[in-house]
């Protein structure tokens, strides 16, 4: 039985190459789908860029072990083009698709028509959009307090009189918190769901909190991205997946894992029942994903599916 890690990423957690492949041996895993994370104009919230030519040399280089993925962000004018150039070099998926835009928007609707046409499945992350806080930092002050002034002739150290004189200017600004609007990514539900109706034969594979937050129905009743506690009911996630044979759903991240931990009778249902559509997956977050899986006591069908032959299959259709 093959396995597959079918969402992971390069210079994330640490993770060089060479360590993943010495992740990938220990844990036993045969190979991985390994996913660029690219924005062209990122917002003020985390981002790290995970470049595609960093994933296809990665390819080059050990061809059995590395599915590379490629998810231009659609923003780019070139979007589609560019995933054809890639796709004609070797890149097996569309991966990470996480964009700051609906499902809707034009942008992602012509880069989906490209991987329909180019038979790619694609992996997205789903985000809500939410007001977040950034701690005000006086970076100037900080410097001179603690590593002095730098000058061309070495460090000068300011005075104490100085200094004082600067704390008690900036002491009003100080613990002040400036705001922003995270946008989300790849919203909404509905949006989503006109997406799976529209490309039929489009493979998406989901990942991200928004996504398994909806594992149960009173997922909008928790502000925070990781609810605990036992699934209430069966939130649209469950809907979605019984409704639509072309979407997919990875393990991976905080995310995945947290959904299904959080209650352990649930998990073994919803396993069970959608062990054709959910994909072994970690994004770099070695916790106890494969040990968790083994304790529930799945079919052997369901566990040898999730943990390799749905993404293999994905990227052989």
């Amino acid at each position: 039985m093959a396995t597959i890690d079918s969402h992971f990423h390069l210079g994330l957690n640490g993770f060089s190459l060479p360590k993943l492949i010495r992740y990938l041996d220990r844990e036993c895993i045969d190979s991985c789908w390994l996913l660029n994370w690219e924005e062209v104009a990122p917002g003020p919230w985390c981002y790290r860029h995970l470049p595609v030519e960093d994933i296809y040399e990665a390819s080059v280089k050990y061809p059995s072990r590395i599915i590379p993925f490629y998810a231009p962000d659609p923003h780019r004018v070139d979007a589609s083009s560019v995933l054809e150039h890639w796709h004609g070099k070797g890149i097996r998926g569309c991966g990470e698709l996480k964009a700051t835009l609906r499902w809707d928007s034009g942008e992602v609707v012509s880069l989906l028509t490209t991987a329909d046409k180019l038979q790619m499945p694609v992996v997205f992350h789903m985000e809500e959009s939410e007001a977040r806080d950034i701690p005000y930092s006086d970076s100037l002050f900080d410097r001179l307090l603690f590593h002095g002034l730098r000058t061309e002739r070495g460090i000068y150290k300011v005075p104490q009189a100085v200094l004082r004189i600067l704390a008690q200017h900036y002491a009003p600004l100080r613990n002040r918190k400036a705001s922003y609007v995270f946008p989300g990514y790849m919203l909404d539900f509905a949006a989503l769901e006109s997406t799976l109706r529209s490309f039929p034969s489009l493979n998406l594979i989901a990942h991200g909190p928004m996504f398994w937050k909806h594992i149960s129905a009173d997922a909008c009743s928790h502000t925070e991205l990781y609810p605990s506690g036992p699934v209430a009911s069966e939130g649209i996630t469950w809907r979605l997946l019984r409704d639509y044979p072309n979407l997919y759903a990875d393990t991976s991240a905080k995310s995945g894992l947290n959904a299904l931990t959080r209650d352990t009778n649930n998990a073994r249902r919803f396993l069970s029942e959608f062990g054709h559509k959910v994909l072994y997956g970690t994004d770099n977050v070695l916790t106890g994903q494969t040990k968790f899986i083994n304790s529930l006591g799945l079919s052997a069908a369901a566990r040898k599916s999730i943990m390799g032959t749905n993404a293999q299959r994905l990227i052989h259709e």
